[in-house]
This record gives structure tokens, sequence and C-alpha cells, in this order.
């Protein structure tokens, strides 16, 4: 049996000084909320990189990263990310949303009340 699987949803570019010090904001995530035996995997949603819906089910949670967009924004890239998070509130997806990404999960979950 293997063990639990996670992704990041990461909406930002990684800063010189979180390349420097974690190799990237996965590796902050990764090094903060990691444990033993877990597969994490970083999918860069502001770049146009997101998960395949075949492949969603297989995480048993996902973490939304902060931006320096507005949460609020009509970018193709956030309308997008608004998709997959109703899914995966749908799917009952564990999601743990930072600053940006937990403005755009909650707004997501408002919608559908």
């Amino acid at each position: 049996m293997g063990g639990r699987k996670f992704a990041v949803l990461q909406c930002a570019e990684d800063s010189d000084y979180v390349k420097k010090i974690y190799g990237g904001y996965f590796g902050v995530f990764v090094q903060m909320l990691g444990e033993e035996g877990e597969t994490w995997d970083m999918f860069k949603v502001s770049k146009g990189e997101f998960p395949k819906d075949n492949e969603i089910g297989e995480y048993d949670g996902f973490v939304i990263t902060g931006s320096c967009n507005d949460a609020h924004g009509n970018d193709q890239w956030i309308c997008k990310l608004l998709v997959l998070l109703k899914k995966l509130d749908a799917m009952k997806k564990k999601v743990l949303g930072i600053c940006f990404g937990h403005q755009v999960f909650f707004y997501v979950l408002f919608q559908l009340s």
C-alpha cells in the first residue's frame, strides 16, 4: 500500500530568496507539511500547468499557494483554477489555501452555497 499523495497548486513565481533557501515554494510546503512516505507533486497553475481531470482522484489533498494576483481577477489561469476547485469540493478533497489560495477557495465555496 502506497503512502498518501498531495499536490501543490503554485500560484506565484518563486522569489530568489525562497529558491536559495528552500529550492522554491514547493520546497517550503513539502518541508512544512510533508511526512515520510508521502508523495508530493507541483503544478504551476499560474503558468497554465494543471493536473488532468483523470489524475485529481489520485490525490489525498491539495495546497493552493499565495499569489500577488487578485483572487477575484479574470486571468485565464484563475478562472481555470476556480473550475478545478469546484471539482475538488465536489469530490470532498482536502484543500489548504494560503492567503490568495484561501481567498479563491472560499470564493468557490460561497458561490456553491
